[in-house]
């Protein structure tokens, strides 16, 4: 097992910890959005707020392996 800090497992951590504790179905984040799985406006806040992360992560290519 390695000790090198992973940000694609830690994002994919988050969401799914996000899922799990609103007792939302699995999927990708902007799935969620455009699906409509989230319960309450602050949850369509936090899925907005996670996507625009993962976006800025991606363009600055910090999840490249």
């Amino acid at each position: 097992m390695s000790s090198k800090f992973d940000l694609m497992d830690t994002m994919t951590d988050a969401l799914n910890d996000f899922y799990n504790k609103n007792d939302l179905d699995h999927c990708c984040a902007l799935e969620s959005l455009m699906g409509g799985n989230y319960k309450t406006p602050e949850q369509r806040e936090w899925l907005e707020s996670f996507s625009e992360t993962w976006e800025k992560l991606q363009d600055a290519r910090w999840l490249d392996d």
